[in-house]
C-alpha cells in the first residue's frame, strides 16, 4: 500500500502499488505536466485508491480517455488515470515513506529528450508494456 499527498498537504490518498510496476515514462504529456525530462510513475490498482483528506480539492484535466488529476491549490501532479477501469498511474514524488520503489523499466524511450540517459539496467519500451 502506497500513502501520498499534495505539496500544500490538502490532500492525502491511498492506494495498492501493483509490485514491479514502476516505470520511468518519457512521452510528451508527462514531460509537460511535470514540467521534467521525464515522470517516474508506480502503477497501481485503480479501484483501491482511497482519499483520506482533501478530495474535495482534487482537480482533473481530462484528455480522451486519460485523466491527469492534481491538487487544485498547490498545483501538485497526482495521479494519471483512465476513465474505464485498466490503471492508474500515481506521481511517485507524492508518495510518502517508500523509498525502495524503483524503476524497473523506461517507457515511451523514442520520445525522450536528446540529453536524457536510458538506465543500462533497467527495461526499455516504446510504449507503456501491458500488465496483467
Amino acid at each position: 500500500m502506497i500513502q501520498g499527498n499534495c505539496l500544500c498537504g490538502q490532500i492525502h490518498f491511498e492506494a495498492s502499488e501493483i509490485p514491479g510496476m514502476v516505470f520511468n515514462c518519457h512521452c510528451s504529456r508527462c514531460r509537460k505536466a511535470h514540467g521534467a525530462a521525464f515522470s517516474t510513475q508506480v502503477i497501481c490498482s485503480k479501484d483501491s485508491l482511497k482519499f483520506s483528506i482533501g478530495q474535495e480539492h482534487l482537480r482533473e484535466y481530462v484528455v480522451g480517455n486519460i485523466v491527469r488529476a492534481f491538487c487544485g491549490n498547490c498545483g501538485s501532479r497526482l495521479m494519471n488515470y483512465s476513465k474505464g477501469p485498466e490503471y492508474l498511474s500515481v506521481s511517485i514524488s507524492t508518495i510518502e515513506g517508500r523509498k525502495e520503489l524503483m524503476p524497473v523499466g523506461e517507457c515511451f524511450v523514442l520520445d525522450k529528450l536528446p540529453f536524457v540517459e536510458l538506465g543500462s539496467t533497467i527495461a526499455h519500451y516504446p510504449q507503456l508494456p501491458l500488465f496483467t
